[in-house]
């Protein structure tokens, strides 16, 4: 019984070892994981997630450089107007809707918008984003060169190519917003490291916000 009880502790320590090991390393490494950046090559897509416009800007950037014909447009739900957004609008500042603003960019910036199409109906996260991706492509196998934030590309391109089976995932990152070395001193990085990493077992778990959900 002895020897049971200290094989038994010894086992544990062990293994109390390991997961702090492993809990140290990949908290150290987890923003360089997250922040997945792939060298672009030619799609028959460039998809802009939605949530930035800084994916926007990137992704009409890599259509002008010519690596895919068609630029997706992400039609989001929209937010609901705040009391502030109200007073903006009375004082004449009023905000335009998602897609018109995007619309807009895509043309300022010089591409045709006959090379754009959109896509989607009020989709609220990157699972029902990519679902509605997947409705619009019809069963249509294609190569996708994905423009995310940093923060994002790891989780988008999990659940890509879970929705997506049939496409070629190719995901690149914007240039802002990168992670520092040393991101766990960074206020901003930390925040957005915790978020995305409860996000990322959130959809492991099963778990995806709807846009049917009942608001809470």
């Amino acid at each position: 019984m002895k020897k049971l009880a200290e094989w038994f502790f010894k086992t544990l320590g062990f293994l109390t070892f390991v997961v702090i090991l492993v809990g140290t390393v990949g908290f150290f490494a987890m923003g360089h994981w997250l922040q997945l950046d792939e060298k672009p090559q030619q799609a028959d897509y460039v998809l802009p997630l939605a949530g930035d416009y800084l994916r926007l800007m990137r992704g009409v950037e890599l259509m002008q450089e010519g690596y895919a014909p068609t630029l997706l447009l992400s039609k989001a739900k929209p937010q609901p107007k705040t009391r502030f957004d109200l007073l903006r609008d009375e004082l004449g500042w009023r905000l335009i809707s998602d897609i018109a603003l995007q619309l807009l960019i895509v043309r300022h910036m010089g591409l045709d918008l006959s090379r754009v199409e959109e896509f989607g109906d009020g989709h609220i996260s990157t699972v029902e984003e990519a679902e509605a991706l997947k409705r619009h492509l019809n069963g249509k196998p294609a190569r996708l060169l994905v423009v995310t934030s940093p923060t994002h590309a790891r989780r988008a391109k999990i659940i890509l190519e879970d929705i997506l089976p049939n496409c070629e995932i190719i995901m690149t990152a914007t240039p802002e917003d990168r992670f520092p070395a040393q991101w766990w001193k960074d206020q901003s990085a930390a925040q957005n490291i915790v978020m995305e990493s409860a996000k990322l077992i959130h959809y492991w778990l099963g778990g995806a916000f709807r846009s049917t959900d009942a608001p809470i």
